[in-house]
């Protein structure tokens, strides 16, 4: 058995190297702003935050609550008349263009400050000027009424002085398919589930996602030990089919189903598994405006940032890892492969809106069942259950429109019982220089070891 000191030591390098990694992306699409010719403040209290009434706008498929054709200003292009409509499958389904091409770039400038230990205790302090960090290329819009489109294509510089490029969302949309307003629609395509409306790194005003929840590894000789890029948590990113709806202006649903262990498999791999993982989530907004956009009997503040609200849900997400083989090592380091048969994620959510602050937060439940394999002949030697724990509070305020504060705290309990709790904070300073434009200071603290931190200086600009 590894030592206490050698557990503490790996969970460290481990949260260090985490750390010193660029964070993702995360939206905001200034063709919007074209197409109807408003404020990127419409929609967002700061991007890619999104106030509550551009989180109806996104729910609603990229469209205006209560939409009319005097607030589109980019006329679309038609593609065949309205009257195809009625007398369809006869003639093909009218559709239209985007009036222009829908694009936008989203880019991060970053210098970043981060200090840590390795394995063998030696401090590292890094200072680098990553000019660009990323750089986002979006594609988004309406086809005619019930369909939309969203994709984007992302550089990225990682700290060695390489870069990846990579598709993080490329989906279709299917909105008010059939039934009341709002309450059928579809995606399909590699997208960020709606199971994290709120919390995913696509809709935080931070520079750090809550990677407790998206980058914990529960796989391990003794179950999980830390935060990497590997094993099944939450992922990101899914390719998979979502319906999701609101009913009554305020009961949200989610329902999907994707392919096991995110978007590919550990090692390399993908599609070693057949089978699909289901997710979903279903919460109730009291107060404010409806989740639809609806504000009749709401009496809203002149600031659209503002309202009086608590949303509160429940989410979970289950599936089967067979087949799917993770490369391990007991302590004495021989090599073994484990594969997680089943897996199941049961969290609940919360966010609350007092006014110019919003506290959200959310506390989550795995359960892994571990098959342990003879690395050679792949035989099955063991399987054992374990569990972990995981939960984030978050609070963003909105001192002045131009300025906003954001602190975070994570906590993990990780599989392995010998490893301590993880504990993070991050603090957060924004500044709109512009409406598009945004610097943020940023501090990210390990607080089971000071010597473990990083500070970010951020540029951000969209266009």
């Amino acid at each position: 058995m590894k030592s206490r000191p050698r557990n503490r030591l790996f969970l460290l390098s481990t949260v260090a190297a985490i750390l010193l990694a660029p964070s993702r992306s995360a939206n905001a699409v200034p063709a919007f702003s074209r197409k109807y010719q408003t404020s990127c403040q419409t929609c967002h209290a700061i991007f890619p935050k999104l106030n509550p009434f551009g989180e109806a706008f996104r729910l609603n498929g990229y469209r205006m609550p209560q939409e009319t054709e005097e607030l589109i200003k980019q006329k679309p292009v038609s593609l065949g008349s309205e009257a195809y409509e009625r007398i369809w499958p006869e003639m093909v389904w009218p559709s239209d263009l985007p009036g222009s091409a829908p694009l936008a770039i989203n880019v991060k400038m970053a210098n970043i400050y981060a200090s840590s230990r390795d394995e063998t205790g030696r401090q590292i302090i890094h200072n680098d000027f990553q000019f660009p960090q990323e750089a986002n290329l979006f594609a988004a819009g309406t086809l005619g009424k019930l369909l939309g489109f969203f994709l984007e294509l992302t550089y990225e510089e990682r700290p060695d002085g390489g870069s990846d490029v990579e598709i993080e969302h490329a989906r279709l949309d299917l909105t008010s398919v059939f039934g009341p307003e709002h309450l059928v629609n579809f995606r399909i395509g590699k997208l960020a589930p709606n199971i994290y409306d709120g919390f995913q790194e696509m809709w935080l005003m931070t520079d750090n996602a809550i990677d407790t929840l998206f980058s914990y590894n529960p796989i391990g000789f003794h179950g999980g030990t830390g935060l990497d890029d590997g094993g099944v948590s939450l992922p990101s990113r899914v390719r998979g089919i979502e319906m999701y709806g609101v009913a009554a202006h305020r009961l949200f649903y989610t329902i999907g189903v994707d392919n096991p262990i995110g978007p590919g498999g550990p090692n390399g791999t993908f599609g070693a598994n057949s089978g699909k993982d289901l997710y979903a989530r279903i919460d109730y907004k009291f107060g404010g405006m409806g989740l639809d956009g609806d504000t009749k009997g709401v009496k809203l503040p002149a600031e659209n940032w503002r309202e009086n609200s608590l949303r509160v849900g429940i989410l979970g997400d289950t599936g089967d890892g067979k087949d799917v083989n993770f490369d391990i090592a007991d302590d004495a380091g021989s090599p073994f492969k484990m594969q997680d048969r089943r897996y199941n994620r049961v969290g609940v959510f919360a966010s609350c809106y007092l006014g110019s602050l919003n506290l959200f937060g959310v506390a989550l439940h795995g359960t892994d069942k571990l098959l342990l394999l003879d690395n050679e002949s792949v035989a099955e030697i063991s399987e054992t259950k374990r569990s972990y724990d995981a939960w984030f509070a978050q609070a963003d305020y909105v001192l002045k429109p131009p300025f906003q504060l954001s602190a975070r705290y994570e906590n993990l309990r990780a599989a392995d019982p010998s490893v301590k709790s993880l504990e993070r904070l991050n603090a957060n300073f924004s500044v709109l220089i512009r409406a598009n434009v945004k610097a943020m200071l940023e501090y990210n603290r390990d607080l089971r070891n000071s010597e473990n931190y990083t500070l970010a200086t951020v540029l951000r600009f969209a266009y």
